[in-house]
């Protein structure tokens, strides 16, 4: 039996019958070499039924597999370690590829052999598949695209060869990658379970080993979340476990790029960058804006030339009937910050 040419890793968890919309969309690939994993990553019931119902119809291209330990980061370890393909797509399971997505990226990988993957635009559809925007390009969301900038600027000192392309960051579901740059990255990193910032980890390794790029059409239609997943996200990661999570990737980052000559600035940048973010959420908190203030003087300490975070700053001593209008958000946080959350825990962030 000769070895399929792609190999299509599909984690399942709570996605229901739109699990079943993101295998038909690989179903009717003009590509055909491909077979799909799917990762039980302890899926509802409901989930695996639909994704059993396709093995049943489809046992020459579809086989499922189990991973229990609960987080992406070790759902598509799972799955690549069951693929066979020389070439790999992690593709989330609510997402839809068009139907000549795989040709399309497959062709451009075979006439550039020296990237190591290519991602695409997207388009954003709503949950009940209504078009909400075409052919995005940008990094989403902004967050990400200030780490990009920041690589972008740095990336020659942190980076283990020269590099002739910038830095991107496309959506993982865009991406089709090459097997042996997948290994050689080493898979995604699972402290970063169950999920936030595995992707983009990931994708840094893989800078690692090449170049990349991004082809200049939408390939795929990302699925904004209903509120039923809004909630279920929020279930598996509140903004505390977030900004600890942030914390857990920014010291692998340290881990990888400290011995590194030239580094110094990128972390610091890094680190400012990441301190401005998470002092938002202590402002969103009626009493959290002492604890706000100290990461933000902390991000500027780090970083003296970030006027952003002088700006937030100063607009923290504001009247707080100010607040939304002058931080973005939308509503405060009602709960009291929980007692773990002080000085110490802030301080303790990014250090």
């Amino acid at each position: 039996m000769s070895l399929p040419e792609v190999s299509v890793i599909i984690p399942m968890y709570r996605e229901g019958p739109l699990i079943s919309e993101t295998i038909e969309s690989i179903l009717s690939q003009t590509f055909t070499d491909y077979e799909i994993i799917l990762v039980d990553n302890n899926a509802d019931p409901e989930t695996r039924g639909f994704a059993e119902e396709f093995v049943k119809k489809h046992p020459d291209k579809i086989r499922l597999t189990k991973e229990t330990t609960q987080g992406i980061a070790s759902a598509k370890n799972k799955g690549f370690q069951e693929s066979r393909g020389r070439f790999i797509v992690f593709h989330d399971g609510d997402d839809l590829s068009h139907s000549h997505r795989l040709a399309t990226q497959h062709s451009f990988l075979e006439r550039h052999p020296e990237l190591t993957f290519i991602g695409s635009w997207h388009d954003l559809i709503s949950h009940d598949n209504h078009l909400i925007k075409k052919n995005i390009s940008e990094t989403l969301p902004s967050f990400w695209a200030e780490t990009e900038k920041i690589f972008n600027q740095h990336f020659q000192e942190a980076f283990l060869r020269p590099k002739t392309r910038p830095i991107k960051f496309p959506l993982i579901s865009t991406c089709f990658l090459r097997r042996e740059a997948v290994r050689a990255a080493g898979g995604h990193d699972e402290r970063l379970n169950p999920r936030w910032f595995e992707e983009n980890e990931f994708l840094l390794k893989v800078f690692d080993q090449g170049d990349a790029g991004v082809i200049p059409e939408a390939l795929l239609s990302y699925r904004k979340h209903s509120p039923e997943g809004n909630r279920i996200m929020k279930d598996q990661m509140n903004w505390i476990r977030k900004t600890r999570h942030l914390n857990t990737f920014f010291n692998i980052l340290k881990e990888r790029y400290a011995d590194r000559p030239g580094t110094e600035k990128l972390l610091n940048r890094l680190r400012s960058h990441f301190l401005r973010y998470t002092s938002q959420f202590f402002l969103q908190h009626k009493d959290g804006a002492p604890l706000g203030r100290i990461g933000l003087k902390r991000a500027i300490e780090s970083s003296p030339a970030d006027e952003l975070s002088r700006k937030l700053l100063m607009k923290s001593y504001f009247p707080k009937a100010l607040y939304p209008k002058l931080f973005w958000f939308d509503h405060w946080m009602t709960e009291p910050l929980p007692t773990e959350v002080n000085e110490s825990f802030i301080r303790s962030l990014f250090a």
